[in-house]
C-alpha cells in the first residue's frame, strides 16, 4: 500500500530481507496514481492545504452518481486496487496516515463481489504499513505487514524491530497466513541474526544488543521456530549480560507476539472512516 510509502521505515525494513525471497523483491516502488474507478463507481481524492489553523487533511469519497457511499479522511490518503479475493474486481484499498510521529498507518479494504460495497478489514498499520505482493502467484495478493509490537520494549523506539507477518483471504476474512509464508518472518529473523553478531564484535554493549536479539528471536517465533532460536541463543558465544537478559524477558517477548497481526484487523460497515466514536454517555 502507499501513501506514497509516507512510512518508509517498512519499506528500509523489507527491502534487505525479500530482495532474495521466492517472491519479487518489494524494495520501494512509485506507486501508481489513485484510481478515479472502481468498476462502475468514482473516486473523488481531494487534499486540502496546511494553514497556520490547521494541517493538511485529504479525504476520499466513492459515489454512484450523485449518491455518496462513503468517505475516508485522514492527514493523508491514497488508493489502490489490489486482488485480495479471488474473482470478480479487484479490491479497493484506502491507506492512510495520521501524520503524528511514530503513527499511524490504516488500511480500509472494500469488496464489491458480495453485490455491494462491503468492507472486509480495517487493517491497523502502525509505523510500518503494508503492503501488496502476490506470494504465491495464483493472481491473489496477500498483505505483507510490518509489525511494531516490541517497540518501547526495552530499548529506544529507533531501534526497535520489525516483525514481519501476512495477511491473506480464507474464503470469508483477511486472516493470519504467516506460517504459509514462513520464510518472510525467518529472513527477517536472519538478517537480524547476521546483524546481532555483528554488533557482539563491534558494539558489544548491552543495550545495542537487545533489540537485534528482541528481532531475531521475535521474527523466528513468527515463523514457527522459536525453540531453533532458543538453541541459537544458547550457543552463542560469551554475551552473558545478554543471555541472562533473554532469560528475564523471554515471557514477555512471547506475550508481545500473541495474535500478531490478527488482532490488527476488524471488519466494520460504515458510511464515514475514521469510524466515528459513540459519544460518552
Amino acid at each position: 500500500m502507499t501513501v506514497r510509502f509516507a512510512r518508509l521505515a517498512l519499506a528500509l525494513a523489507l527491502t534487505p530481507v525479500l530482495a532474495s525471497a521466492p517472491a519479487p523483491a518489494l524494495a520501494q516502488r512509485t506507486p501508481p496514481p489513485a484510481p478515479t474507478k472502481w468498476g462502475a463507481l468514482t473516486l473523488k481524492l481531494t487534499r486540502a492545504p496546511m494553514t497556520d489553523d490547521s494541517m493538511p487533511a485529504a479525504k476520499l469519497t466513492l459515489s454512484n452518481g450523485t449518491r455518496t457511499i462513503l468517505t475516508v479522511s485522514d492527514f493523508a490518503v491514497d488508493a489502490e486496487l489490489v486482488s485480495l479475493r479471488p474473482g470478480g474486481l479487484p479490491e479497493l484499498v484506502i491507506n492512510t496516515f495520521s501524520g503524528g510521529a511514530h503513527c499511524c498507518t490504516t488500511g480500509y479494504i472494500f469488496t464489491q463481489d458480495t453485490g455491494s460495497v462491503q468492507n472486509i478489514g480495517i487493517l491497523d498499520g502502525g509505523n510500518y504499513g503494508f503492503r501488496a505482493e502476490d506470494f504465491n502467484k495464483d493472481g491473489t495478493s496477500e498483505l505483507l505487514v510490518g509489525v511494531d509490537a516490541l517497540a518501547y520494549f526495552d530499548y529506544s523506539y529507533a531501534d526497535s524491530p520489525a516483525l514481519l507477518t501476512v495477511i491473506g483471504w480464507d474464503g470469508i476474512r483477511l486472516t493470519d497466513r504467516t506460517r504459509a509464508y514462513a520464510y518472510v518472518p525467518g529472513q527477517e529473523a536472519a538478517r537480524e541474526l547476521k546483524e546481532l553478531r555483528s554488533r557482539m564484535i563491534e558494539y558489544p554493549d548491552l543495550e545495542s544488543l537487545k533489540p537485534r536479539l528482541s528481532g531475531y528471536y521475535g521474527n523466528m517465533v513468527l515463523a514457527g521456530r522459536g525453540a531453533e532460536a532458543e538453541k541459537v541463543i544458547a550457543a552463542l558465544p560469551g554475551a552473558a549480560p545478554l543471555k541472562a537478559w533473554f532469560a528475564a524477558n523471554r515471557t514477555a517477548l512471547i506475550d508481545a507476539l500473541y495474535a500478531q497481526p490478527e488482532r490488527r484487523l476488524r471488519a466494520v460497515n460504515s458510511p464515514v472512516y475514521p469510524i466515528p466514536e459513540a459519544p460518552a454517555p
